[in-house]
């Protein structure tokens, strides 16, 4: 009996075009919507620039950071506040942070609808007043994070994570990220988020591609990062993180010539234990020295720092052998 030829498959064929065509609209849909929306906020952000006023103490703010019409709309939309130290620590629920007296936190005033809003702790003593500069950048840096398109995430964060290769040594940014990663109810993208604000308001010669991206919201960012190191608070937070880098080193080299110390003394050997005290002694100069100054910087600044770090001990005395 003769064969009949085989008939190809119809229906897969037909259903992928099915799909296509359905796809197309959705996907057009996508691209137009995000397209719309991008565009929309900057004509927003425009909009809302010509129809805002800030306070002169909020102005300056901008000013002195050197804010570009973007870094204004979003400092200013988020309407920076500096208040006393209830309501500082009412607002930004202040159980130690990586930002010190600042947060960008719901205001409840205001309502649950009504966005997140800067809260700056006021403070009068001139010597620390000047927190508030590096502050309101770097929370208006967070809102700027915020506001970058998922497909462009991913490639500043790979940026942010290079940047901080070159970094590891630093004493202040490994503080700021264990205390992040201490951080109960710590979000995926929270060090990322910190990265992005540090980055931009501490540190210069970052790479072409980061310096670019700040572009957007600093006209010289130089500016920027002098604010910061002159600040008085924050030059002294960064003295104690240095510090306490040090004195944690020295404090294991101690460790390992106790023991070896322990070692001569049970084993009767008189003239290896009195050879290392000398070594022993002077390390011990050395920690107290720095203890002293960690302890010094402290004095100055515990009214603030214990809402940067609440779990802080400033270090004590070693004894000598």
């Amino acid at each position: 009996m003769a064969q009949k030829p085989l008939q190809k498959k119809k229906g897969i064929g037909c259903l992928r075009v099915v799909l296509i065509i359905l796809a197309i609209p959705v996907v057009l849909f996508i691209v137009i919507f995000t397209f719309v929306a991008v565009k929309t906020l900057l004509d927003s952000d425009e909009k809302f620039l010509k129809t805002y006023q800030p306070t002169a103490e909020i102005a300056d703010l901008a000013e002195k950071n050197t804010l570009t019409d973007k870094g204004k709309a979003i400092l200013y939309r988020a309407d920076p506040q500096l208040v006393d130290v209830d309501s500082f620590v009412k607002y930004c629920r202040v159980k130690g942070g990586a930002e010190p007296l600042a947060c960008i936190a719901p205001s409840p005033d205001r309502g649950p609808f009504a966005g997140r809003q800067i809260f700056l702790l006021k403070i009068d003593d001139s010597k620390f007043a000047d927190h508030k500069y590096a502050a309101s950048v770097h929370e208006m840096l967070h809102e700027a994070y915020k506001r970058v398109r998922s497909s462009k995430k991913e490639q500043l964060n790979a940026l942010l994570d290079q940047e901080l290769s070159k970094h590891q040594d630093d004493p202040h940014l490994k503080t700021v990220i264990d205390i992040l990663n201490k951080k109960a109810n710590k979000r995926e993208d929270d060090i990322h988020s910190e990265l992005h604000s540090k980055f931009g308001v501490e540190y210069t010669n970052l790479s072409p591609e980061l310096e670019e991206h700040y572009k957007q919201y600093f006209v010289d960012r130089k500016k920027v990062v002098e604010l910061y190191k002159n600040g008085g608070f924050n030059s002294r937070v960064r003295g104690i993180d240095a510090l306490n880098i040090e004195l944690a080193t020295l404090n294991n080299q101690l460790k390992t010539l106790k023991s070896q110390l322990t070692a001569y003394q049970n084993a009767g050997n008189i003239d290896g234990y009195n050879d290392l005290v000398p070594q022993f002694n002077n390390m011990v100069s050395q920690f107290n020295a720095k203890a002293a100054e960690s302890r010094r910087i402290y004095s100055e600044v515990e009214q603030f720092y214990q809402y940067f770090n609440s779990d802080y001990q400033p270090p004590e005395e070693k004894a000598k052998q």
